[in-house]
C-alpha cells in the first residue's frame, strides 16, 4: 500500500472529564444511570463483527480484541490481506510504539454466521450497498456507525427496527501503509462530541448498557442518547457548514481563520440549521452545544482561535478533505430538511454552492 498517509475518518474525540449535557435524562440528550451496575456485566464469550476495516474500524476492531472480546473484521482488497497477515496495526499519534491485536478478517457475511453485535463502521455514501447483506443475516444487533441526517428507515427496512442500533464514533486516524495511526484525545474536545450509542426499540437484554460497557472497557470513552435521529441531525447541521467553509479555502482551517467574514458565515449557517431543526420539531442535541446558540460573533471568535489549532486539522479539515463524496451526500440531506422547513437560509445556500477546490 506505500507508506502514504490513506483514508479514512477523522472525528472529534473524547477524554475522562464529563462535560455538561453528557446527562440529559429528557430524552433529547445523554441517559442518566448509564454507569450504574456497568462492572457487573458480562462480555465473555462474545462475537463482534466490524463491517469496514478503514481507520475507524480498524480503531474499534483492535482496542475491542485488545479488551478479550472475539473480534472478526469484514474488509476487502488490500485492508484485508494486511489484517489477515498482521492483525490490526495501531498506533496512537504521539507514540512510536505499535499496538498489534490478532483479529480474524473475512471477505464476506454469510446468512448463518452469527455475530452478538455487528458494528457497521463505514461512510455514508457506502452504505447502502451494504444493506441486503445485512437484511440476509441472523445476527440480532447492528450498530450503524455512519453519518446521516436521512433518519433510518432504509435501516429498519433491510433489518427490521428491533435490530438497529445507532452509534457515533469521537476518534480519528488514517491508514498509513498497514499501520492505523489513530487519536482518542484526552481534552476539551469532548466539549463537541463523545462516543454516542442508542437504540431505536428499547430491548430486553439491555443491550446499550452492554455496548456501553464493552467501548468503555476498550478505553473508548461512550455516553447513551434517547434520541439518535435528533443527535445526528444536530452534527451534520454543525459539520456541513464547517466543511463547506473550509471548501472555500482548499481545506486549510489557517486559511479561514483568516477571514472573519467567511467565519460568520459559517457560524451562521449552523445557526440556521438548528433553525431548520427546531421548525421540524427536532431537539438539538446533545444539549452541552448551548454555546453554538450564542450570538453569532461571539462563536465566530471562539471559531478563529480553534481554526488556527492542530485540533482544526486533525477532528475537521483532514476528514473534510478526503471525504468529499461523503459531505456532498450529507449536505444534500441537508438541504432536503431546509426545504421541507421553508426557512430562509442564506448562510446554508450561500456555502451550498462552493465547489471543493484543493491545491
Amino acid at each position: 500500500m506505500g507508506s502514504s498517509l490513506k483514508t479514512l475518518q477523522i472525528c472529534t474525540i473524547g477524554l475522562e472529564l464529563v462535560p455538561p449535557g453528557d446527562h440529559d435524562s429528557n430524552g433529547s440528550g445523554v441517559l442518566d444511570g448509564v454507569t450504574e451496575g456497568l462492572e457487573m456485566i458480562e462480555d465473555e464469550g462474545m462475537r463482534i463483527l466490524i463491517v469496514g476495516a478503514g481507520a475507524i474500524g480498524s480503531l474499534f476492531a483492535g482496542k475491542l480484541a485488545g479488551s478479550g472480546l472475539d473480534v472478526t473484521v469484514l474488509s476487502r482488497g488490500e485492508r484485508l490481506e494486511a489484517v489477515r497477515a498482521h492483525g490490526v496495526e495501531l498506533r496512537e499519534s504521539t507514540s512510536s510504539s505499535v499496538e498489534r491485536y490478532p483479529v480474524r478478517a473475512i471477505p464476506s457475511l454469510a446468512p448463518d454466521d452469527r455475530y452478538d453485535f455487528v458494528l457497521v463502521v463505514v461512510q455514508r455514501t457506502q452504505i447502502e450497498a451494504l444493506l441486503p447483506t445485512l437484511a440476509a443475516n441472523r445476527s440480532p444487533n447492528f450498530i450503524f456507525m455512519v453519518n446521516t441526517a436521512a433518519g433510518y428507515q432504509s435501516y429498519v427496512d433491510a433489518v427490521g427496527a428491533e435490530r438497529v442500533m445507532v452509534a457515533f464514533p469521537s476518534a480519528g486516524g488514517e491508514v498509513d501503509g498497514d499501520i492505523v495511526v489513530y487519536r482518542i484525545g484526552r481534552g476539551l474536545v469532548r466539549l463537541f462530541q463523545t462516543t454516542t450509542v442508542g437504540e431505536l426499540v428499547h430491548a430486553s437484554s439491555d443491550r446499550v448498557r452492554v455496548l456501553v460497557h464493552m467501548f468503555r472497557k476498550s478505553g473508548i470513552p461512550t455516553v447513551t442518547c434517547g434520541n439518535m435521529d435528533d443527535w445526528q441531525k444536530t452534527h451534520v447541521a454543525v459539520v456541513c457548514a464547517i466543511a463547506q467553509a473550509l471548501y472555500k479555502h482548499g481545506g486549510d482551517p489557517v486559511s479561514l481563520s483568516r477571514n472573519p467574514a467567511d467565519i460568520r458565515l459559517m457560524v451562521a449557517a449552523i445557526q440556521e440549521g438548528f433553525a431548520v431543526l427546531r421548525c421540524l420539531g427536532h431537539r438539538i442535541t446533545p444539549r452541552k452545544l448551548w454555546y453554538l446558540r450564542l450570538p453569532g460573533f461571539l462563536v465566530a471568535g471562539v471559531f478563529s482561535l480553534v481554526l488556527r489549532t492542530d485540533l482544526a486539522e486533525t477532528a475537521m479539515a483532514r476528514h473534510a478533505r478526503r471525504a468529499v463524496n461523503e459531505m456532498s451526500a450529507l449536505n444534500c440531506e441537508l438541504m432536503d430538511l431546509v426545504e421541507a422547513s421553508r426557512m430562509k437560509t442564506p448562510a446554508i445556500r450561500a456555502l451550498a454552492m462552493v465547489v471543493p477546490v484543493f491545491d
